[in-house]
């Protein structure tokens, strides 16, 4: 099985080739690797110290990224891919677990607001809405509607689905960038 990079740069010129070799730090250590080694099959010359400058530079870079990796949350998950990734869904199943618990006992404790004492919002009125309209215009409506869904999300069983939906994405924010950097951490140690 031929590698990708090999059939790729193989249809490159020569000038091609060494210009992807003077901007090695833009392309990834295994394709650069693959551009020497055609670099070698088509019998042209790089020097050595080149050779060495391009192949530090790029364990550098790697050192930088994998000391990066190293220092993130998901290396005191486990030792092995296996084990973190094992531990990433079980705090994720804990997050879920606790937030729509948590949500679920908002819901059956909160208690559906009382009416106004005096019998009518003020919003729900034309005259109202009207003098608002007139005032501050219809940037005035807006924005009274958006202030009022936005208060309403925080009382009684609307608090409860505000709590279970950021429970949610929550839960999902952290599945995804703990297996992300599981992940790459994985390919780096490799």
């Amino acid at each position: 099985m031929t590698d990708p990079f090999q059939t790729r740069l193989r249809a490159l010129s020569d000038a091609e080739l060494h210009q992807y070799l003077e901007n090695h730090l833009d392309y990834r250590t295994d394709a650069v690797e693959a551009a020497l080694a055609e670099l070698d099959r088509r019998n042209l010359k790089l020097s050595g110290e080149d050779r060495m400058r391009i192949r530090a530079a790029l364990g550098q870079r790697e050192a930088v990224v994998l000391a990066r990796l190293d220092h993130s949350f998901v290396t005191r998950l486990g030792d092995t891919t296996a084990a973190r990734l094992a531990r990433i869904r079980f705090v994720t199943a804990s997050m879920l677990a606790v937030g729509l618990g948590i949500a679920l006992t908002i819901y059956l404790l909160a208690t559906p607001g009382g009416a106004n004492p005096l019998g009518l919002e003020p919003e729900d009125s034309k005259k109202y809405l009207r003098e608002m309209e007139v005032f501050g215009g219809k940037a005035n409506l807006l924005a009274s509607q958006i202030r009022g869904a936005w208060n309403g999300l925080w009382h009684g069983r609307n608090l409860a689905v505000t709590v279970g939906g950021l429970t949610i994405l929550l839960a999902l924010a952290f599945w995804f960038i703990a297996t992300r950097r599981t992940r790459d951490l994985d390919e780096l140690q490799d």
